[in-house]
């Protein structure tokens, strides 16, 4: 089996069809025809089914591409780390993490590693950890970094916890609201229900407002973007639920304020990685860089409790 082929295999399945793969490779169709056929061969197995618009994957290609993306992920971070540790400072590293975490941990932690590695490549995406487990496991993602409660996959995974936390009713600065002290004072409130969190381990909006006595609270909106929840708490009187990064950082701070209402539960925030494979020296400074910006944070919230 060659690595050429296993970069046919996955050029087909992330175009979906052999042209596609062919153009996106700038190789001519024949030879990914021939290259697939091949490996086919070997494996005694179909890994692709063909139809008029092109190919499908097969429960069996499906799988084996799943091992193809570990294993093209750990060639290339090998020779990264090659080259890293031969003194050049480039290459690639894959950063995960939820939006809390990007507000407060990233600004501080990207200014450090720009300035230690600036002709390095970072790949960023803002999730959650059930979207990245899979990229996590096979290599495609070096570090998550957001909220996670310890459950079935945790021993999978080094999970390292950065702090605790907790989410927060907020609104725009001066909202009429403003000044309640009691959920009951926010029975005829309109809520923007926040569609960006994991239930297993941030809770369900509605549960959570149910726990102290808000039971179906009047939602009028849904939101999937950050960005859509931002402007429209800043431009709205409508109420939400935010972890407390979004009051504490400094772009968001000024849009919106913290109800003086008792708090929610939220997952504390962690970095996993996977265990059996170290990371390059490029990543493990980018992962070290986000334990102490993460470090300072927690001291600055265990200060503000006191």
């Amino acid at each position: 089996m060659k690595l050429s082929q296993l970069r046919d295999v996955l050029a087909v399945s992330e175009t979906g069809s052999l042209r596609a793969a062919g153009r996106y490779l700038g190789i001519a169709q024949p030879a990914i025809t021939r290259s697939i056929r091949e490996i086919e061969q070997e494996l005694g197995a179909t890994l692709f089914e063909r139809h008029a618009k092109g190919v499908r994957m097969t429960e069996i290609g499906t799988a084996f591409v799943a091992r193809a993306h570990a294993v093209q992920a750990e060639i290339l971070r090998a020779k990264d780390e090659v080259n890293q540790l031969k003194g050049r400072l480039c290459g690639k590293v894959s950063l995960a993490l939820s939006t809390a975490s990007s507000m407060v941990l990233l600004p501080k932690a990207l200014g450090e590693f720009r300035k230690r590695y600036p002709e390095a490549t970072l790949s960023i995406s803002e999730t959650f950890f059930s979207p990245i487990e899979r990229e996590l496991l096979d290599g495609r993602t070096d570090l998550y970094v957001g909220p996670f409660e310890a459950g079935s996959t945790a021993n999978t995974f080094i999970v390292e916890k950065l702090f605790d936390n907790q989410r927060r009713v907020v609104g725009r600065r001066g909202h009429p609201l403003a000044h309640a002290r009691t959920f009951a004072e926010l029975a005829d409130a309109q809520w923007l229900r926040p569609a960006t969190a994991e239930r297993s381990t941030e809770g369900d909006f509605d549960e959570s407002l149910a726990q102290f006595g808000l039971q179906n609270p009047n939602i009028v909106l849904q939101s999937r973007s950050a960005l859509i929840t931002m402007l429209t708490l800043a431009s709205t009187d409508l109420l939400t639920v935010v972890p407390q990064q979004w009051i504490d950082s400094p772009i968001t701070s000024t849009m919106i304020e913290a109800f003086d209402l008792p708090p929610f539960h939220a997952a504390p925030i962690c970095i996993l990685r996977r265990p059996d494979m170290p990371l390059t020296p490029m990543a493990e400074y980018l992962c070290d860089m986000m334990r102490r910006v993460g470090g300072h944070y927690a001291q600055r919230l265990d200060a503000a409790l006191v």
